[in-house]
């Protein structure tokens, strides 16, 4: 009888012991995981610019629809968009905004902005002030 109950103290230690080991290594890498990985998420919104403002852009930016940060223009220094070219533009970004501002600049400084452009569906904007009135269309 005593040796039975020893065996069976035994075994629940043994057993509580496998159990604490595994639940505490595998929860604690599986945290640290999730946390990297959410950290370093990146989310691709590219498209296809085309430029129908009767002015060549100097400057572009985007921002999430309503906020006036603007950052760094997206066009490499020195790079224009001429009237009436087509550009891909490769937009990679830590912010999950589903709505987005676009903002031009010309060679003079002046800017006109578009804003809430959904780039979770458009793959292509077309530009264009008529009337003084700036409007994009989408694809």
């Amino acid at each position: 009888m005593k040796k039975m109950k020893f065996f069976s103290v035994v075994m629940v230690f043994a057993l509580s012991v496998f159990l604490f080991a595994g639940c505490g290594g595998s929860g604690s890498s599986s945290s640290d995981s999730s946390s990297s990985s959410d950290s370093e998420q990146t989310y691709t919104q590219d498209f296809t610019l085309n430029n129908q403002t009767g002015i060549d852009i100097y400057e572009l930016y985007l921002s999430p629809n309503g906020d006036d940060n603007w950052g760094t223009s997206l066009l490499s220094s020195g790079t224009t968009i001429p009237n009436g070219q087509s550009v891909p533009i490769t937009f990679n970004t830590d912010v999950q905004d589903q709505y987005w501002d676009l903002k031009v600049a010309d060679s003079a400084g002046g800017s006109v902005e578009w804003t809430k452009i959904d780039l979770f569906t458009v793959s292509e904007i077309t530009l264009t002030i008529e009337n003084g009135t700036p409007t994009a269309t989408f694809k």
